[in-house]
């Protein structure tokens, strides 16, 4: 088929011919023809049409055809396809798809837009010769047109009325019951609520509520199975493999083909027995051990090997591609380079070893902790900040933090002394940090605009207190503290709060061990606490940060001596006791925490226990 181009010269020249009278004749294989009543196709001379298709006669190989009514798909001719609603694949032909008033292709070929002048024209169809015709107005059955009506079809080469007759392999059959479920089965009619039809063969009288189709053959889908084109009696241990069936609790069916027994596979087309071998690769078979693995197509004993990267190697060791096999805890696999490790933290970057206690790994480059940092690959000064994998420039960007609806990014100072960044849906706002604040609503507020809330109360700084989200009216005013991390508050000329709990006090606070609520409760006599664990783990230590210490360990006591009063008065003595210090136990020691005055007396009554 020409181009556009080199149609339109043609009609160009051939129109200057006919203008000057100047027609001549051409030579055709060995004949002479005249150009403006016959053409040449593959050495063969043939009239045109008609003197109206003077222009758009063009071969398909010795064949002529008018371009505006056919196509020609690489050598062969499709009469009756127009170009306007029928393209070419190949040497096929396939009609082009309508979509928002243009046609588009409707084949595995990239979708391509048919332009045209007139809307109507691409809704035009070919009937016969060169009849065109709407196909919603009228009908074309074998080259002859018909009013349209929905109630008209054209079956193979005949017109029928299909309310009152089927057309069922291109032969017409009476519709004997109008407005029934009548279909066609082959070339014959059927009830498709009373008959069932199965790759055309028609069995009457087959309800298709309890039949179904098994290939050519209906069978009772509730009582039979159907494995491809068999029917097999239903159980619910069998299962289909091709079309047989097997017992689900003996048999399995080896890649949807084949039936084998349960403790049976196959190693590259030979059956074997798996209690007794050992399939490696697919390919290859080895006797059955229960410490024998595969590793590629070779087995190893598990107990003093192991398969890293397809390769066996002694227990403990791994494998690196271009120096093989090695010790994992004297050497390491670097990039296929095998390393010497120096200790525990020399690792991998990259080609090398580093000490990851002094440097890391940024990119497969290394760089100083103590000085650098990395950066999405990107090694920067500890002094620089990164910001969603960039360096920030501090002096003219600030970094918006990530949210739940947006990621971290770098935005532009509005002023220059602004230190933070409030995020939102837009990007994120600049603020200074001294005087504003981003609130819940991702909006700067001024802080002196902002009313101190206690869980949505309103309180006063220098008269209440908000103790852990609890308010307390005009506590600060009466001198009353927070007594942290509980909400309760407690006055500490008259209380003491020890890990939340308010205790009462005394008069001389400086002489009272506090033992922190973690301590237990019972108490430790000196003589148990010498005979326990002073001979073998125990020490003294002199009470200096005892709170601290207690915190970090698991279980303390509090250790008390007994003594006598000095003056009885003829009444029976009553012994004191008397808290002298804190038995702190940690895993190996027992340490007793004294006061001062007390040492001496502590080491006395040990040495005489």
């Amino acid at each position: 088929m020409l181009n556009p181009t080199m149609r339109l010269l043609s009609i160009f020249v051939l129109a200057l011919l006919v203008m000057f009278d100047l027609a001549f004749a051409l030579i055709c294989g060995n004949k002479e023809y005249d150009n403006s009543t016959e053409t040449c196709c593959n050495g063969t001379v043939t009239s045109k049409l008609n003197l109206d298709n003077l222009y758009s006669i063009e071969c398909c190989k010795d064949q002529t055809y008018d371009t505006r009514w056919s196509l020609c798909c690489d050598g062969v001719l499709h009469t009756d396809k127009s170009p306007d609603t029928h393209n070419c694949s190949g040497t096929n032909v396939y009609r082009l798809k309508q979509e928002n008033g243009n046609l588009l292709t409707n084949s595995h070929l990239d979708r391509t837009t048919v332009s045209d002048d007139t809307k109507a024209k691409r809704f035009l169809r070919v009937c016969g010769v060169a009849n065109k015709y709407d196909p919603k107005q009228n009908m074309c059955c074998n080259g002859t047109l018909y009013p349209f009506n929905v109630d008209i079809s054209c079956c193979d080469n005949a017109v029928y009325n299909k309310r009152t007759q089927l057309c069922c392999g291109g032969q017409l059959r009476p519709r004997s019951v109008l407005n029934e479920s009548v279909e066609c089965c082959g070339t014959s009619p059927y009830n498709s609520k009373e008959s069932l039809c199965c790759n055309g063969c028609l069995y009457e009288n087959k309800n298709p509520e309890k039949y179904h189709c098994c290939g050519s053959k209906p069978y009772t889908f509730y009582k039979d199975m159907c494995c491809k084109s068999e029917v097999y009696e239903w159980s619910d241990k069998s299962l289909c493999c091709g079309n047989r069936t097997y017992n689900r609790d003996l048999q399995y069916c080896f890649n949807k083909q084949e039936i084998l027994d349960i403790h049976e596979s196959k190693c590259n087309g030979v059956k074997y027995d798996t209690r007794e071998s050992v399939c490696c690769g697919d390919t290859t078979l080895h006797p059955y051990s229960n410490n024998q693995r595969c590793c590629g197509f070779e087995i190893f004993d598990r107990r003093s090997h192991d398969c890293v990267y397809h390769h066996i190697v002694t227990k403990g060791n791994s494998w690196c591609n271009t120096e093989g096999e090695y010790n994992t805890t004297t050497h390491a696999c670097c990039e296929g380079h095998r390393k010497e490790k120096t200790g525990k933290s020399w690792l991998c970057c990259g080609k090398d070893m580093i000490n990851y206690n002094v440097e890391d790994c940024c990119g497969g480059k290394i760089f100083n902790i103590r000085n650098h940092q990395c950066c999405s690959g990107q090694i920067l000064k500890m002094e620089d900040v990164c910001c969603s994998g960039q360096r920030l420039n501090q002096t003219t960007q600030v970094c918006c933090g990530k949210t739940l609806f947006r990621k971290q990014e770098i935005v532009q100072k509005s002023a220059s002394y602004h230190d933070k960044c409030c995020p939102t849906l837009g990007g994120g706002v600049s603020y200074d940090s001294v005087n504003f604040v981003c609130n819940y609503n991702d909006t700067v507020v001024n802080k002196s605009l902002l009313d101190p809330l206690c869980k949505g109360q309103r309180y006063d700084p220098k008269k209440d207190l908000c103790c852990n989200s609890k308010l307390f009216k005009n506590a600060l005013k009466k001198g009353w503290s927070c007594c942290h991390p509980s909400a309760s508050i407690y006055n500490s000329k008259k209380h003491v709060c020890c890990s939340g709990v308010r205790k009462k006090g005394k008069r001389k606070p400086r002489n009272r061990i506090r033992c922190p609520r973690r301590c237990k409760l019972k108490k430790l006599n000196l003589k148990r606490y010498c005979k326990r664990f002073l001979s073998n783990t125990g020490r003294f230590e002199v009470i200096r940060n005892i709170r601290r210490l207690i915190k970090r360990s698991k279980s303390c006591r509090c250790v008390y001596a007994e003594r006598q009063k000095k003056a009885c008065k003829g009444k029976q003595c009553v012994s004191i006791k008397k808290v002298i210090g804190i038995s702190v136990e940690e895993e190996n020691t027992t340490t007793l925490y004294i006061k001062r005055k007390k040492e001496n007396f502590v080491k006395r009554v040990c040495k005489q226990v």
